[in-house]
């Protein structure tokens, strides 16, 4: 209720106007139609394409248009680098429902996640208690009610109303250089429940008529330590919502609203119809199972919480299952929810699974929620995948569901590939990394940044028939690209690039390799009073994965840092010898070149690590996997990698293809052909020596799972597991465990 003046002056109760149907009502009506027809909607036939394709063409593409639009004059109205020169961003519009019409390019997979923030806003009456009127602009950034994947990446709604009834949600989106969690950057490391994982917000209403309220800055400028890029890119995101707005007003004058409502709906209804079509054209029946593993190492760094002070080994587990219907993905069986920064909401799970599902099957066709309404998920209860505490972190959980996406895009390439559609088979791998941080400058003034550039170009996996290539894949954004250095130098002070290379040697072995991933060497100058870095890692963390080398190749190796404290740079600066990336880096060390008082090498998430002057910070990620057996390898291929510098260790080289070959002396290298046929027959007849009978394998195994024979970790991650039916069955079955064996967590 809202107070009016009467017509005598006194004060009168006035309701809010209340919308027919409510927002509720409305994604009932949706849902119900949808469940009993099959149909999004209950569209069963696409009357205004078939009476007039090009009108419905026409006003699709005019949607389309618009959101491509306000992508590209955002980012330039005011953005941070990450937005601006990454592409971390995208724009979006949907329907009343939240359901996805068109987007731009950027985070496509974020289409997936809209609905959750409408549906909780209908839930709780917004438009009954409160009213939703033009222009209206909401903030999300919290997983629970809004879907997000990670506090770190930010969304705002903005309301579009004709003649007082809604009918549709423009959305902006960016990845936020830092987010205000104790953990400086935008992955909370370290985080034991949502309450630390920095500034979370659930649906919650920060402006009217495309204006931001005052408070809503001084919220940027008191919670976050990047305040001024974090106004520029909530700026952004709104401008862009505005043209999306006022395009959307003007596409209705043209069109009409009977024809806007019915056109919005047949959009997602052929995209769905299409995309099953893809589906069913591309998959070959069967189940396509897949696990991954992150260690999370805790143990020593948690010494104000003692309830998270222990090591945690995550199980990803996931089978892709064709139907009908298109597809269902099942992670039952994958660890439970835990007091990290891995855990995931079911909306940030289909933001990474929907990654390979939109780049493999809406290639042809109009990316809508059709895509969602094509596959099945089932992240059970209680899971990290879907917890059932409200409170858990989940600010650095693409850290491990990249992997699960991985699982999901592989067992595509493997379709692909039985289908013969070769151009479209490829390893998948999603190892980035990023570097994240805070400091104080000389006169005081605080700041805090995220370093993007190796989240935004990786290593492309191994094609069935040729090497991947470097930097050229970003599995979450279609614009691969790592920034200007002289950005990310702007946004870290004291931190100056001394390299910016391929890395050589790192990247899975196979028939063919994958693409090589990339190091830096980021040399500290001057850093003030205070400057400290941590590092989110992605990848694999000191884990493998066993479905990312594909058809007998080797995996991609885990992203990795190096701090390199109390140097004598100086030295080696006088002569211009200075490292270049983490190879040549060790390779100084190690001949005394370069001297380091503190050395570190972190294979998983690193405590904030205090930089001095002319200390170093090294990173290296992106790295992929590779195909097929690296005894099958053409030869030349290897030569050709010897001459490049890519695999630098002939000794290596020589145990891994059996290539032999002679070095001459101007550095080339000969083949030596019948050498390595030799080598290659005896490498393959160590294989089947070393090699173990199946059987035997299985009952020697056996016994160790019947003894419950492993580390803590290992013994916790079954014991989580075997908690849910589906694993536990599978698992009795293959190992044939009594009925009463149980697995114990201690």
């Amino acid at each position: 209720m809202a107070e009016a003046l009467s017509e005598r002056g006194r004060l009168a109760v006035v309701p809010y106007r209340t919308p027919s149907p409510t927002l509720r009502e409305r994604l009932a009506e949706r849902d119900r139609l949808t469940a009993e027809t099959g149909h999004y909607c209950g569209v069963t036939t696409l009357s205004l394409r078939d009476a007039d394709p090009i009108k419905y063409e026409r006003f699709y593409n005019k949607l389309h248009a618009a959101v491509l639009a306000a992508r590209e004059s955002a980012r330039f109205v005011a953005a941070s680098p990450g937005s601006r020169e990454m592409g971390e961003s995208l724009w979006g519009l949907t329907t009343p429902e939240g359901d996805t019409l068109a987007v731009s390019l950027g985070f496509l997979s974020h289409t997936a996640i809209f609905p959750v923030s409408i549906r909780y806003m209908a839930d709780h009456d917004y438009d009954v208690n409160d009213g939703i009127e033009d222009g209206d602009v909401y903030a999300v950034s919290d997983g629970k009610t809004g879907g997000v994947p990670h506090p770190g990446d930010f969304y705002s709604f903005v309301s579009i109303c004709e003649k007082d009834e809604l009918v549709g949600w423009a959305v902006g989106i960016n990845h936020l250089m830092e987010n205000g969690a104790p953990v400086a950057g935008s992955w909370a490391t370290f985080s034991v429940d949502t309450f630390m994982d920095g500034l979370v917000c659930p649906p919650m209403r920060t402006g009217r008529k495309l204006k931001q309220e005052s408070w809503w800055k001084a919220i940027w400028e008191r919670r976050t330590r990047a305040a001024t890029m974090n106004i520029l890119d909530d700026k952004m995101r709104l401008a862009g919502c505005a043209m999306i707005n006022a395009a959307v007003h003007k596409l209705i004058q043209e069109f009409g609203i009977d024809y806007y409502k019915r056109a919005i709906r047949e959009i997602i209804e052929e995209s769905r119809r299409m995309v099953v079509d893809n589906m069913k054209s591309l998959m070959v029946p069967g189940t396509y199972n897949g696990c991954a593993f992150r260690l999370v190492k805790y143990q020593g760094l948690q010494q104000v919480w003692s309830h998270a002070d222990k090591n945690t080994l995550i199980h990803v587990r996931a089978s892709v299952e064709p139907n009908e219907k298109g597809l269902k993905l099942d992670t039952e069986g994958s660890s439970r929810w835990g007091y990290h920064s891995y855990n995931a909401t079911p909306g940030g799970v289909d933001c990474a699974v929907f990654l390979g599902m939109i780049n493999s099957f809406a290639h042809n066709t109009k990316v809508t929620a059709g895509i969602e309404l094509a596959v099945e998920r089932h992240y059970p209860e209680g899971s990290i995948y879907n917890p059932d505490y409200e409170f858990t972190s989940n600010s650095n959980l693409w850290a491990q569901t990249v992997s699960l996406n991985s699982i999901c895009f592989n067992a595509i390439s493997k379709a692909s590939f039985a289908r013969g559609y070769l151009e479209e088979a490829f390893t998948v791998d999603g190892n980035w990394g990023a570097f994240q941080g805070a400091g104080t400058t000389t006169d005081g003034t605080t700041y805090g940044f995220t370093n993007f550039e190796w989240l935004g170009g990786t290593g492309r996996g191994a094609w069935c028939y040729k090497d991947g290539e470097p930097l050229v894949w970003a599995a979450w954004s279609q614009l691969a690209t790592i920034g200007d250095a002289e950005e990310f130098e702007s946004c870290v002070p004291p931190l100056f690039y001394l390299g910016r290379k391929l890395l050589p040697g790192y990247f899975g072995y196979g028939k063919y390799r994958g693409g090589p991933g990339n190091s830096a060497v980021h040399w500290c100058v001057e850093p003030g009073k205070h400057v400290a870095l941590t590092r989110p890692n992605g990848g694999l963390s000191c884990t493998t994965s066993s479905g990312l080398g594909m058809s007998g190749a080797y995996p991609g190796p885990g992203s990795f840092m190096i701090s390199a404290r109390g140097t004598n740079l100086p030295d080696l600066i006088a002569k211009g010898e200075t490292p270049r990336d983490a190879r040549e880096l060790l390779a100084q060390i190690d001949a005394g070149e370069l001297t380091v008082r503190n050395l570190e090498i972190w294979k998983t998430d690193c405590p904030e690590l205090a930089l001095k002057d002319h200390d170093l910070y090294v990173d290296a990620a992106g790295s992929s996997g590779g195909w097929g057996d690296p005894l099958d390898r053409d030869p030349l291929l290897v030569i050709r990698d010897l001459d490049d510098g890519m695999t630098p260790d002939y000794a290596f080289v020589n145990r891994m293809f059996g290539v032999v070959a002679t070095q001459a002396a101007d550095g080339s290298w000969q083949l030596d052909a019948a050498a390595t046929a030799a080598q290659r027959k005896a490498l393959r007849a160590a294989r089947l020596a070393e090699s173990q009978d199946p059987a035997e394998w299985w009952a020697t195994e056996r016994k160790q799972v019947l003894a419950q024979d492993f580390v803590p970790e290992v013994r916790e991650m079954y014991a989580q597991s075997l908690s849910f039916a589906k694993f536990d069955r599978e698992f009795r079955d293959f190992w044939q465990v009594p009925e009463a064996f149980k697995f114990s967590a201690e």
